[in-house]
């Protein structure tokens, strides 16, 4: 198919824009057309939308505007030129973990403050006692919808995510896991309301709970009617919490030590009976699903292995092809370190009726998810560079060749952060190749390791920033007189 190059009247600007506010609709939602674009085009209207949003952000994002007077930086001549206004993930839970502990989200505010171009320095909220009505009470009162997560280290991240944002990334997966690729649009791939199945949770503030509200806008067209879910309460960000610090203090082989508040740790057997519970309840609510919708067009994002598991009992009591020929599919993780079957997707797609399964690479701090394509590679959306950085120098590896680096990127699209990222994947681009599959997009090999577990556990991130502009930043931010 022929590639759709930016209309000639255009200056690049007004592309870029285009781009920042509207990428799937500008494209007229057409999967085909976005992943078809010559490659210096794109990297033209990369370049512009950087200078457009530098321009437009210093003076909003507080960090930002550190970092690039620390630097010196008041426009960027090429993408590599990006790298040192990339920020590295962990700056999403660099607060002190005391102001948890001790409840002390007015100064949380001050700091998430400094990272989003919206203005919540006016939001009251001396009277919020846990993480969850904190981050309510920003969600009703501003534009935002903070994201957080805990991993292994026991500390939260909050990411200031915008409800645009959300919105933005659940288009993207609309369109691009509703159509197929080299063809037109069908009809009803965008317009038609589709069945959103999500066996997570009705609320929560981490992805798994704030995700299904906004697929039940963009699949389900805003009907309640089209928006299932497994769990009928909110995901609570203080029980992630909670959790989070008793893994990190039984590391350490000492539970009495858990810096949360006594109220909060009265809920741990709560937390625990919760989780016990959720497989058979998961695997209970698909079942309900495949009875309720069958033969329904349906959009399913789920783990790999549950789907796996209620496929693998449909099958043995001689059902299949239950939801119509054209339903989504997205499987992922989940396994917890077991290997899946060999036979996951032939019995997935059996039973459920579709071709195949979807992977996508994706998280939280963006707003485009990379879908990987029949040849095994994640392709990314036009309106997001990627980086390849040395992990010793933060350097930008080139832009040629066979490389394999962290992973970096500059999502044009961020409604609410600076856009830049590096993140704690280790991946490989072929800059030359182009993918058999006809995308012209740039693309991730499908092996993608995390930095930590090549380096026995660590991932020390090192930034192209200069050392003294990046410890200035960081001083800045975590500094609550400044």
């Amino acid at each position: 198919m022929a590639t759709t190059a930016p209309a000639q009247d255009l200056s690049l600007e007004r592309e870029a824009q285009a781009w920042m506010n509207d990428p799937y609709g500008h494209f007229g939602h057409h999967n085909t057309k976005i992943h078809s674009l010559p490659r210096d085009e794109v990297a033209a209207v990369q370049l512009a939308a950087m200078n457009l949003r530098l321009a437009e952000r210093r003076d909003r994002i507080a960090m930002l505007k550190k970092l690039a007077d620390g630097q010196g930086i008041d426009r960027i001549d090429s993408l590599d030129a990006m790298a040192p206004l990339l920020m590295p993930h962990d700056i999403y839970k660099s607060y002190p973990q005391s102001l948890l502990a001790k409840q002390q989200y007015g100064k949380l505010m001050g700091w998430l403050g400094k990272l989003t171009r919206h203005d919540i320095s006016g939001l009251d909220v001396s009277d919020c006692d846990s993480i969850d009505s904190w981050l309510t009470r920003i969600r009703d009162e501003t534009p935002l919808d903070v994201a957080t997560s805990s991993g292994s280290t026991g500390t939260c991240s909050f990411f200031p995510k915008s409800k645009q944002d959300y919105r933005t990334s659940v288009m993207g997966l609309r369109v691009q896991l509703a159509q197929k690729f080299g063809a037109d649009p069908r009809v009803g791939d965008i317009e038609d309301r589709i069945h959103a199945i999500i066996p997570l949770y009705r609320d929560g503030h981490a992805s798994m709970g704030a995700f299904g509200k906004y697929a039940c806008e963009i699949f389900g067209n805003g009907d309640p009617a089209y928006w299932h879910y497994c769990f009928d309460f909110k995901l609570s960000s203080d029980l992630m919490w909670l959790a989070a610090r008793l893994r990190a203090a039984q590391a350490k082989g000492d539970l009495s030590k858990v810096d949360v508040p006594a109220s909060l740790l009265a809920r741990r057997e709560e937390w625990e009976q919760s989780q016990k519970d959720m497989p058979n309840q998961q695997l209970a609510f698909v079942n309900r699903m495949i009875r309720e919708l069958h033969g329904q067009r349906v959009f399913v994002m789920s783990t790999s292995n549950l789907l796996y598991a209620a496929a693998k009992r449909g099958l043995e009591e001689g059902l299949s092809g239950v939801f119509a020929p054209d339903s989504v599919f997205m499987g992922g993780g989940g396994a917890k370190g077991v290997p899946l079957p060999d036979d996951l997707e032939e019995v997935i797609c059996r039973f459920f009726n579709t071709e195949r399964m979807i992977s996508a690479y994706g998280m939280t701090e963006m707003n485009s998810f990379s879908v990987l394509c029949d040849h095994d590679r994640y392709h990314v959306a036009p309106w997001v560079t990627i980086f390849l950085l040395d992990l010793d120098t933060g350097q930008p590896l080139p832009r040629k060749g066979v490389q394999t680096g962290r992973a970096a990127f500059f999502d044009m699209t961020a409604d609410s952060c600076w856009g830049g990222l590096i993140t704690g994947d280790m991946v490989t681009v072929d800059w030359d190749h182009h993918c058999e599959c006809g995308r012209t997009s740039y693309a991730l090999e499908k092996t993608i390791n995390r930095v930590s577990e090549i380096q026995g556990g660590d991932d020390k991130i090192s930034c192209a920033a200069t050392p003294q502009a990046q410890a200035d930043a960081m001083d800045f931010l975590t500094g609550f007189g400044g």
